[in-house]
């Protein structure tokens, strides 16, 4: 048996961030961070747009919003220092029609209330920024956030890496899978992890954070949290060009939709070193790593998740479930999503029509790790935690967790602190 005072589950950026604030946090306290794959962050951490998201899209009163403004500066800083290549396009947002025109106004008063920079700009001002941007009507206007960039998310998770080799407190433990818990009760929890490839690991922590992404309400029930919560996979998979094409400045979204539909269209973004991504196809993913077809298929959670995809869709409280999921199935065709593209920006007018599908190839798909509330039949829009004093939940970090993860870690630890857990 290892033992330690503070054991995290979960390698990804949070699970990351945390324990480095853990770290600093609790000098004296030794910490185990432990993590089923070869590295850190191989999942949504490096399968992601790799956005760092400003907080103007979230209602005032949810976490997201108090920690997101804070996250995009700490994490722009942190690539700054630690040499993570990091791209400030800023992004604009492109009205296609008066009615979305007219939610510019909206979306820039809730980012005022935010506290986040955003600038309402005329069509002259905006192409002076970015040369591409649709202008669908020369009366429309465009709203523009500064603060946007995009990082490399593996450099990231690299530097993180890093980072917890230079803490002497901390032990990273990678291909090791938390398996089942054996014992919780005051400052003694008891659990299993196989040590790949399949030697068993007993282990003792004093307290117990769970940050285990798309399995993180599987662990959760272990300890008797998440009763009225279950994970719903999501995979989205962008464009990513393959040829030379005209280089834009800034990234591109289009005017979101009403709450009650949270699927947020195509929208263009950059690479750290200037590819054009459009995306994302957004899908239910028929397991909770269902990169391809036949990739970890697991039974029970094909059974699961199925289960709940053809309750939402003929439940009422998901009526409009059923129409986003036809639309989706429309970007399975490469054609139709660049053709979406092209009512955000002008990037691509110079390519013939029927040449387009053979600049793009699909990138790597990334799984969201999104909550859903069985009981009210909803998706959960914000970060969400339960905790005690034997344990710490992530139940959900889905975007912009990876913006957020700077202030996030010390949010849950100020929680922490406040209770005395440790």
């Amino acid at each position: 048996m290892i033992s330690f005072d503070i054991a995290v589950i979960g390698g990804g950026v949070v699970g990351g961030m945390l324990t480095r604030t853990l770290s600093a946090r609790y000098p004296n306290h030794k910490i185990g961070l432990f993590e089923k794959e070869s590295g850190l962050g191989l999942h949504t951490s490096t399968r992601n747009s790799a956005v760092l998201h400003a907080g103007f899209y979230y209602a005032s009163n949810t976490v997201k919003a108090s920690l997101c403004k804070e996250g995009n500066k700490t994490l722009t800083q942190y690539c700054l220092d630690h040499k993570v290549n990091l791209r400030k396009t800023g992004k604009f947002l492109v009205a296609r029609n008066s009615v979305e025109n007219e939610r510019l106004a909206q979306i820039k008063k809730q980012g005022d209330i935010n506290g986040v920079e955003l600038e309402l700009m005329e069509v002259d001002r905006a192409l002076k920024i970015e040369k591409y941007l649709k202008v669908n009507d020369k009366n429309f206007q465009f709203l523009y956030s500064p603060t946007t960039s995009v990082a490399d998310n593996k450099g990231l998770m690299k530097s993180i890496h890093e980072d917890l080799k230079q803490c002497k407190n901390v032990q990273v433990f990678t291909n090791h899978k938390y398996t089942d818990l054996i014992e919780n009760k005051d400052q003694q929890t008891l659990f299993n992890v196989l040590k790949m490839p399949n030697e068993k690991q007993l282990v003792s922590a004093k307290y117990f954070i769970n940050a285990g992404g798309l399995y993180a309400d599987v662990i959760a029930k272990q300890f008797n949290f998440c009763k009225k919560y279950v994970i719903w996979p999501f995979k989205g998979s962008y464009l990513i060009n393959n040829r030379p094409i005209p280089e834009a400045n800034a990234i591109i979204y289009p005017v979101p939709p009403l709450a009650g539909n949270y699927f947020l269209g195509i929208h263009t973004t950059l690479t750290t070193d200037g590819h054009l991504k459009i995306g994302p196809s957004i899908f239910p993913a028929l397991w909770r790593e269902q990169y391809n077809w036949k990739d970890n298929f697991v039974l029970s959670e094909f059974s699961q998740i199925l289960s709940l995809n053809v309750q939402n869709v003929l439940s009422k409280d998901m009526k409009f479930y059923a129409q986003s999921l036809l639309n989706e199935l429309k970007k399975i065709n490469k054609t139709y999503m660049i053709k979406e593209a092209k009512k955000l920006t002008t990037q691509l007018d110079q390519i013939p029509e029927n040449q387009l599908h053979e600049y793009f190839d699909r990138g790597k798909p990334g799984i969201r790790s999104q909550l859903f509330d069985t009981e009210q039949r909803k998706m959960e829009q914000d970060f969400i935690f339960e905790h005690d004093k034997n344990s710490f939940h992530l139940l959900n970090v889905a975007s912009p967790g990876w913006t957020c993860s700077i202030p996030m870690s010390e949010y849950i630890c100020d929680i922490i602190s406040k209770h005395k857990y440790i």
